[in-house]
């Protein structure tokens, strides 16, 4: 970045000085403001610092005759001074100040000037869908975009640049309102903010030589986020831009953050596998979905054969990698639709929309025999299955469904393990109404003794 520095005093150009060159940054110091619009007449700077008071004339004046230069049209122009007087204040910006900064405070200013050189350019990154039909305006946008890092893929009609559109690959949408084809840009806009209507997922920049209000306040109706008058002034579309693809990428960062926090929230990180958390979110979505469009929901639940053994004579090492495989193996095997969830410490839930119960039985023991080869670590790994389903004739429960294929693996475990047991709610249910009465008899057995 070169700094433009005029300043008469000694002290504040050294401490810029030291300031300025270990950050690699190059000053161009000058003591008075003919000095300064004489080196600023043969070179452009990034951002000038000028003194409100100088020995031949005063920081406001300067800016005015910099402004006339070719290389002080668009250049920020800070003025230091410490004066609180809002009609100097005023004078300062007609004059074409960019910013006001009190000179005592160098080290806070020399941060604030590193915003404004151009050389935060090279930081972007990003492509750029522009639509311009002007070759001239085109051939100028495009070598700004570039020399910003950005890459332009650039259509002359709106309908091209709509079929080429990718939400995916693009950051920024540029259009002039105004370009040949089948429709205008303001088609485009509205077409593409009615299929992306999150400004901040998508940011569009308009452009237009038609200086009309009601049309201007209308395309931001439509959802641009920025709009530009052409005939273009560069420095202008650069900061626009520039800011543009920063805000989209800072919120792009936001949202991955957020999913990256909530998957954490949601999933197992032993096996990959969702966690009981998610399994009490996914609930009530999958219940009223089987109840509206009355769909089949089966559950197969595996509980691992001897896993306190594996863990006891292997290692945890060991028996952790067994359920990551397990689960590695049960994410393959499932659909799109499918929820695959760690649902204890060695007992895995399959939830499957869309799956009768006798299709669920034949899955289960499919899996049971790729789980009996599997062979993780070399150790030989069984899993004992309990299937079950929702009722055509009962209220929609999930929650009951699981609890049936609870009771369904403990009926395997008791037959022998590495086996496939399906029970349905109604089979459960009785099961749970004759084991009350065998306790009530016994109760009362133990009534009469003791009576």
């Amino acid at each position: 970045m070169r700094a433009l520095i005029v300043d008469h005093s000694k002290v504040f150009r050294a401490i810029w000085q030291r300031l300025v060159v270990p950050a690699g940054h190059e000053p161009m110091m000058v003591d008075n403001a003919a000095a300064g619009l004489a080196v600023l007449s043969r070179q452009p700077a990034d951002v000038i610092c000028v003194s409100l008071s100088l020995p031949d004339s005063d920081g406001i004046e300067f800016t005015r005759q910099a402004r006339r230069l070719d290389n002080g049209q668009s250049v920020p122009i800070i003025l230091l001074t410490s004066s609180t007087d809002n009609r100097l204040h005023r004078r300062a910006f007609d004059a074409g100040v960019t910013d006001i900064h009190p000179s005592t405070h160098i080290e806070e200013l020399f941060e604030r000037i590193r915003h404004y050189g151009s050389e935060q350019d090279d930081l972007l990154s990003g492509r750029v869908l522009y639509v311009e039909d002007s070759p001239t305006v085109s051939r100028i946008m495009i070598h700004v975009m570039n020399k910003m890092n950005l890459e332009v893929d650039h259509f002359r009609s709106a309908a091209q640049a709509e079929r080429a559109f990718d939400p995916d690959v693009h950051d920024l949408v540029i259009s002039d309102i105004l370009v040949e084809g089948d429709f205008s840009g303001v088609t485009l806009v509205s077409r593409l903010r009615e299929s992306h209507p999150d400004k901040t997922e998508l940011p569009i920049l308009a452009m237009s030589s038609v200086e009309d209000e009601a049309r201007r306040v209308e395309l931001f109706r439509l959802g641009v986020n920025d709009f530009i008058s052409k005939p273009v002034i560069m420095e202008e579309a650069r900061a626009r831009i520039g800011n543009l693809i920063v805000n989209k990428q800072l919120f792009d960062q936001v949202r991955q953050q957020r999913q990256q926090l909530y998957d954490m929230a949601m999933t197992d990180p032993l096996t990959g596998l969702y966690n009981r958390n998610s399994l009490a979110e996914f609930t009530r979505k999958l219940e009223s979905s089987a109840r509206r469009r009355d769909m089949p929901l089966s559950v197969i639940l595996i509980d691992i054969d001897h896993f306190k053994s594996i863990n006891d004579q292997q290692g945890h090492l060991v028996g952790d990698y067994v359920l990551r495989e397990l689960g590695e193996l049960l994410s393959k095997s499932c659909r799109d639709e499918d929820l695959a969830v760690r649902f204890g410490g060695e007992e895995l839930l399959l939830v499957l929309p869309w799956c009768p119960f006798e299709n669920a039985s034949q899955r289960a023991e499919e899996l049971r025999e790729r789980i009996e080869r599997l062979m993780p670590a070399g150790i030989a790994v069984t899993g004992s299955f309990g299937v079950s389903a929702l009722s055509t004739d009962r209220p929609v429960d999930l929650e009951a469904a699981i609890n049936a294929a609870d009771r369904a693996v403990y009926r395997a475990k008791a037959l022998g393990r590495n086996r496939v047991v399906s029970m349905s709610l109604e089979q459960a249910l009785a099961e749970l109404d004759d084991e009350d009465e065998v306790f009530t008899i016994e109760d009362d057995d133990d009534a009469r003794h003791t009576g």
